[in-house]
């Protein structure tokens, strides 16, 4: 599915009367993609937390972990925020759709159309690694180019429930 090595990620957590350092835990760990789509997407839940400020335990399971990462398949996390990242095949398009949210797509390989509504067509705007869509609940859909033909459009979102 992916032609990407796989996903690295880092958890950090520590007491919160720690000053000096002596409590830090870090998880890591490589986490797969999901499939999605019909096999045209790549899903990987980061993490998630209901409220604001996160909750920052001291000590931090895999139990922890994983109820933290079933939070993200809502897509948004209701009085929270979550993270994940999606991978697109090539040429794939996902169609016109909004959530109640504030979302940082942050595009790390390849490139992708950012699809919005314009009268009685579409406007297209090309996003390309390094570069981050502010989506704020608007409606949109997304679609990997032809510059990413030989490969999947990769990209980190980061959504804040409105």
């Amino acid at each position: 599915m992916t032609r990407y090595a796989p996903l690295r990620r880092i958890i950090t957590s520590h007491a919160s009367t720690d000053t000096d350092g002596t409590s830090v835990e870090l998880h890591d760990a490589c986490i797969p993609l999901r499939p999605a789509l019909a096999g045209n997407a790549g899903l990987a839940p980061l993490f998630a937390t209901v409220g604001l400020p996160a909750r920052s335990p001291p000590t931090l399971s895999d139990t922890d972990i994983e109820a933290a990462q079933a939070l993200v398949p809502r897509v948004v996390t209701p009085g929270g925020v979550n993270a994940q990242v999606t991978e697109l095949a090539p040429h794939f398009r996902v169609g016109m759709h909004r959530t109640n949210s504030l979302d940082y797509n942050v595009f790390v390989a390849g490139s992708a159309y950012l699809i919005t509504p314009k009268g009685d067509g579409e406007e297209r705007t090309l996003v390309r690694p390094g570069e981050v869509v502010v989506q704020r609940g608007t409606l949109h859909a997304w679609e990997a180019t032809e510059e990413g033909a030989r490969s999947w459009t990769r990209s980190c979102s980061d959504r804040i429930a409105s």
